[in-house]
């Protein structure tokens, strides 16, 4: 991290991620009539997001009034123009509508927000960090982008119960599942589609609560949690332990979603966005079952290019896999008797088919309706970033402030900003 930046934040964030974009910021020439009116500092606010946005979005209104105060005392200083990314979106529509800080803040730049959530999200934790396909291919021709996904799998996990145990128990992951409002490319409300053991089908939500619907299941194979992930137990204290932990994610959820129905869909109304468009992504989730004979458990698990997450007997009782048998260890591995000549059923999360940048679909990456008072470039504020613009390793989700893109659309939605107050302060 430059000194220069070292008392602005700058090291509170990913700067593999987000290093070009402040470096951009701090060495772009202005035009002659914004740098007579205005000051440009950049500062960077990092956030646990682990958290609730809500606790994230009351720290950063705290951090737009030190910076306001400490500005101040150089010359007078009254606004702060927000860049967001990703989660960071809700982090500053939090700030704004829920902590008081709209009237310090000029404008918003929202870049790949999941503004209703994401499947992905979902996806996840049922299934972990591991790519749902991909190939040698991917490798070669993305070799640093492969390697960091494989980091990410060892921080976070690679399986569903790793990703679980971490984000059942963090309200912030949690505010990233789609919510009430989310809807999926083609403008359906139902995004998950399961296919059960006999055929029949349901999409979900019905009734419009992913919540009470998804969320909070707790026998059926789609639900989002399954309760022997959540946490380590000892033998003759699983019942109390199992419903204690269950308990807590209960918890957790109603937190997210409290946050999510108190920010609903404000959007400060000076507010420009951009997403990643044209990468495989899930815009909804399709989960199905397959009929195996119980004696190819152990092939199953270890099938290459299937990722199965469950799996029921002929009575539809989860096999616990992890006690019942020995599955990561051939020389180990006993099947149970009755297994031999039973039926299991295995289930799997489909590949991601919708449009998005790889995480974020497009439905929920321009869903806020950005209409700023001042934009030369179109008839709103939303603009998509695509293959004519960057190429599929660049424009991914993480990366997407690394492109020359991302960087322009940043620049230009400051000088709107800034013309837009010009304008309103002379009247022109």
């Amino acid at each position: 991290v430059p000194e220069s930046g070292r008392d602005r934040g700058w090291g509170t964030v990913a700067w593999q991620h987000y290093g070009s974009l402040l470096g951009a910021l701090a060495g772009h020439e202005w035009p002659a009539t914004l740098d007579v009116c205005f000051d440009f500092p950049v500062y960077a606010f990092g956030y646990n997001w682990t958290d609730s946005s809500h606790a994230s979005g009351r720290a950063l209104a705290d951090y737009i009034g030190r910076v306001i105060d400490e500005q101040g005392r150089i010359q007078p200083c009254r606004q702060v123009i927000l860049v967001t990314h990703s989660m960071g979106g809700l982090v500053a529509r939090s700030a704004c509508k829920l902590h008081g800080a709209e009237s310090k803040v000029l404008g918003v730049l929202h870049g790949a927000q999941p503004a209703f959530g994401a499947p992905s999200a979902y996806q996840r934790i049922k299934h972990g960090f591991r790519e749902l396909d991909g190939s040698l291919w991917d490798w070669l021709c993305h070799p640093i982008r492969k390697i960091s996904d494989t980091l990410t799998e060892r921080v976070l996990g690679d399986e569903g119960p790793e990703v679980t145990l971490l984000m059942a128990h963090m309200p912030g992951g949690l505010e990233l599942l789609p919510t009430r409002e989310y809807r999926t490319n083609d403008g359906g409300s139902a995004w998950l589609h399961y296919r059960g053991r006999h055929g029949h089908s349901l999409d979900l939500p019905r009734r419009g609560d992913p919540y009470d619907e998804i969320y909070s299941a707790k026998e059926a194979p789609f639900r989002l949690i399954d309760p022997r992930w959540l946490g380590g137990i000892s033998v003759g204290e699983y019942d109390q332990m199992k419903e204690g932990q269950w308990a807590n994610y209960i918890e957790n959820l109603k937190v997210a979603k409290q946050f999510h129905v108190s920010l609903g869909q404000y959007i400060h109304p000076e507010t420009y966005q951009f997403y990643g468009t044209a990468l495989d992504t899930a815009d909804r989730i399709e989960i199905g079952c397959q009929k195996f004979s119980g004696r190819q458990l152990f092939d199953l698990q270890h099938l290459e290019g299937k990722h199965f997450f469950e799996y029921r007997d002929a009575h539809n009782q989860v096999i616990d896999t992890d006690h019942d048998i020995y599955l990561d260890d051939p020389a180990a591995f006993e099947i149970p008797n009755r297994w031999h000549t039973e039926s299991i059923w295995a289930y799997a999360v489909s590949p991601p088919r919708g449009s998005g940048d790889g995480t974020v679909p497009d439905t929920s990456g321009r869903a806020l309706t950005a209409r700023p008072s001042f934009y030369d470039k179109g008839p709103d504020g939303t603009v998509s970033i695509d293959a004519d613009d960057e190429n599929d390793h660049a424009r991914t989700h993480d990366r997407i402030f690394n492109t020359a893109t991302a960087r322009h659309i940043t620049i230009k939605a400051i000088e709107n900003l800034c013309k837009a107050k010009i304008r309103h302060e002379t009247g022109a």
